[in-house]
């Protein structure tokens, strides 16, 4: 039996991550890996009948469309529509806004209450959820697509490099202003400082952390157009930032820095230290 090429151009679904045409029947790219959907019904489009679920954005095949009987949108997805009660994920968004149920009914087109992002496809119309680089219905590369990327290894160890000089100079500064202008006594002979290491642990855990956390990048990181980010390319929080700055650095930097050279294995680049932090480092191409 002859294999299955991926690549091959099958004309019906294609990757949102990479493009890559996708086996009928898949559930996931042979190409990345990543999850996609079944194949989609073919969708009927007239001038009626709105071919897109109202709550997400998905299409949705006028003969699988569902009708909330509780406030009246229509069409809906399964993923959205539950059966048990007759309802949708927006009813409970449109009772607490203290809108009449029916009043949907003579507003087919919303607005709806805090719908997925998600835009046009500019080739075939279809709704894409917003950061998708490539149309699944189509394979059109998308606006924007291939402006953030995972960062890789020695980018990140160029960024790190550059930290290490800033945090450095930052040590030189505190130290010749502890012992000139504020003290009068060297900097080692200081009891909380007896170690100049200590000094310099103080102003690297607030360097990192502090940096991470208002601006989801350090100095070097800034240089390089690097951002640190969480699952929802937000900068991350602060219990993110410390899990990830100190607890995971200390971790990943265990046994041989096995949890930073992780970074090379994993598939999207990260590191112990992002794992448990729950972080991504991402490259963004300057406009």
């Amino acid at each position: 039996m002859a294999e299955i090429d991926p690549n091959e151009n099958f004309g019906t679904r294609f990757c949102g991550n990479c493009g890559s045409a996708v086996v009928p029947g898949a559930t996931t790219c042979a190409h990345c890996g990543t999850l996609t959907p079944l194949e989609p019904t073919t969708i009927e489009l007239d001038v009626d009948y709105i071919p897109y679920c109202r709550a997400c954005g998905v299409p949705v095949a006028r003969e699988e469309a569902l009708h909330c009987t509780k406030c009246g949108v229509t069409p809906l997805c399964r993923e959205h529509f539950y059966p048990s009660t007759r309802s949708c994920s927006l009813c409970p968004s449109v009772e607490s806004a203290g809108r009449e149920p029916t009043a949907f009914l003579a507003r087919p087109n919303g607005p709806w209450a805090q719908p997925t992002v998600s835009i046009p496809c500019p080739q075939c119309g279809a709704r894409i959820h917003q950061g998708v680089d490539y149309c699944p219905n189509c394979g059109v590369e998308q606006e924007g697509a291939g402006q953030s990327q995972y960062a890789g290894f020695l980018i990140r160890l160029f960024a790190f490099v550059i930290d290490q000089l800033m945090t450095g100079f930052l040590i030189r500064l505190f130290t010749f202003v502890i012992d000139n202008l504020i003290t009068g006594v060297p900097v080692n002979q200081i009891t909380i400082f007896n170690d100049i290491s200590a000094l310099g642990i103080v102003v690297s855990f607030a360097y990192y952390v502090l940096f991470t956390y208002y601006r989801g990048q350090t100095p070097g990181k800034m240089l390089l157009g690097l951002y640190v980010e969480d699952e929802d390319g937000k900068t991350p929080s602060l219990k993110q930032v410390l899990l990830r700055e100190v607890i995971g650095k200390a971790i990943s930097a265990l046994v041989l820095l096995i949890g930073y050279l992780w970074i090379f294995w994993d598939p999207k680049k990260r590191g112990w230290h992002d794992h448990i932090g729950g972080t991504y480092v991402v490259k963004r191409n300057r406009n």
